[in-house]
């Protein structure tokens, strides 16, 4: 009994083996041959269409995922119609129980398929003249109404459906559905089954900006994305926002994230990121706010020193950006009034770097001075020769006049040459006359006599 348990699990171990084996050599083919097609110089759109449904057959697993692969290649290739016709093939094909991965794969070959709706959608659009005429169109309208289902179907459920969710809402927007859009995206950033997507909170920002939302509401979705990022570029905007409120509490959170995004190695030599900081240090100032100040810089004093006031580091700073130096300088000043420390600080840095920079902006004057010589000095040069351009404009019109005046002349010999040719003709021809009636008078004189002849003849 024992042996025949024994050799039914060997079979099953090997049985297991063998099909995952099977499978790999499946996925190894199917990858290794859309490669070799991709970068075979002679391969066409039938060539991929012929490989990909010969695989698809061959291994029923990877059905679904070389169904988007080869409606992906389609799409770059421009065959959106083709497309979404291999992903409804896939849509209604059914095999067996379905896994968690297979569901999956299904819920994005979903997606896919109303983003695809969004893109023929988009393209209809574009084709129509006006966007009034665009939004009352039957046919636009229709395939707006099959894309929406498909999408708003996937994007309600938990998941990053980032691109879903951006061409959901370009349709809504289209259609003048504020409200749908709004409570579409709260919920994509707020819901709490959904996982935590910055993305989302940037969306929504974007959103409420584009439809002048209050400053409060603004804020508000940025000190979300600032627990979620805080060094996300966006956060330069929030502490100007926060600025404009003029409120105490407003005014000490700008202080905070603008040194909280300089301790980030990607802001740290940013220019906009320390001017932010020196724009709120000096509003501080202004406010007497010593002990806010004195408070933040006592808390970072540790990190701040050995990451932005280093001497090696300002050597760089002064080869690469002088004007970092010259802000970072300022800021030292501020503190250096608060803090007996940072003043020692603020005073070595003057000893060490306050001459360069005073040496720089010298020169950088000087530098100034003599390119606006040189700009003058061009500008009277292009001055002249604009006068000396219009001079000689005005002698070729008048070159031109009196061209003009000879063909004049020239024109008047001639048609006076051709009336005396004329009359010429005219007499030549008058003189032929004559001559022609003189003929008629010989003749008409010799008939005469012949006549006068006969008769005294008879």
């Amino acid at each position: 009994m024992m042996l025949q348990r024994m050799t039914a699990q060997v079979r099953n171990g090997f049985k297991c083996l063998f099909t995952s084996s099977i499978r790999r050599t499946r996925k190894i083919t199917w990858r290794i041959g859309t490669e070799i097609l991709r970068h075979l110089p002679n391969s066409n759109a039938e060539d991929f269409s012929a490989v990909n449904e010969q695989l698809k057959y061959n291994g029923v697993t990877d059905f679904s995922k070389i169904c988007l692969e080869h409606s992906f290649h389609l799409l770059l290739n421009g065959q959106m119609d083709e497309a979404k016709r291999q992903l409804s093939i896939r849509q209604s094909w059914r095999r067996g129980n379905i896994s968690i991965a297979q569901g999956d794969t299904k819920k994005l070959i979903q997606a896919y398929c109303g983003f695809l709706d969004y893109l023929i959608w988009c393209k209809k659009k574009s084709s129509v003249p006006g966007t009034d005429e665009a939004s009352s169109n039957h046919e636009i309208h229709s395939c707006f109404r099959q894309a929406s289902v498909t999408l708003k179907e996937i994007i309600s459920q938990p998941g990053i459906w980032d691109p879903f969710v951006l061409s959901y809402i370009d349709m809504l927007e289209f259609y003048n559905d504020e409200d749908g859009a709004l409570e579409i995206l709260e919920n994509y950033a707020y819901n709490k089954d959904f996982p935590i997507n910055p993305n989302a909170h940037v969306y929504l920002y974007h959103f409420l900006k584009r439809h002048n939302a209050p400053e409060a509401k603004l804020i508000g979705s940025l000190m979300v994305l600032r627990t979620l990022v805080p060094s996300h570029e966006l956060m330069l905007e929030l502490c100007s926002l926060l600025l404009r409120t003029s409120q105490m509490s407003d005014l000490e959170d700008a202080f905070s994230i603008s040194m909280d995004l300089l301790e980030f190695s990607s802001w740290k030599c940013d220019i906009k990121a320390w001017s932010c900081l020196l724009n709120i240090m000096k509003i501080l100032k202004q406010k007497k706010c010593k002990e806010t100040i004195k408070k933040e810089w006592k808390s970072r004093r540790p990190l701040w020193f050995p990451l932005h006031f280093r001497s090696y580091i300002s050597k760089k700073d002064i080869v690469e950006n002088i004007s970092l130096v010259k802000v970072k300088r300022e800021v030292l000043k501020i503190v250096g009034e608060y803090s007996s420390v940072y003043n020692k600080m603020a005073l070595e840095f003057e000893i060490k770097f306050g001459s360069v920079t005073e040496e720089y902006t010298l020169r950088k004057n000087k530098k100034m001075e003599k390119v606006k010589k040189m700009m003058e000095k061009e500008k009277k040069k292009r001055e002249k020769e604009k006068m000396k351009m219009e001079k000689e404009k005005e002698k070729m019109e008048r070159e031109k006049l009196k061209m003009e005046k000879k063909k004049l002349k020239m024109e008047k010999r001639k048609l006076k040459m051709e009336k005396k040719k004329m009359e010429k003709e005219k007499m030549e021809k008058e003189k032929m006359k004559m001559v022609k009636e003189k003929l008629k008078l010989k003749k008409v004189k010799k008939k005469m006599k012949k006549t006068k002849k006969s008769k005294y003849n008879l």
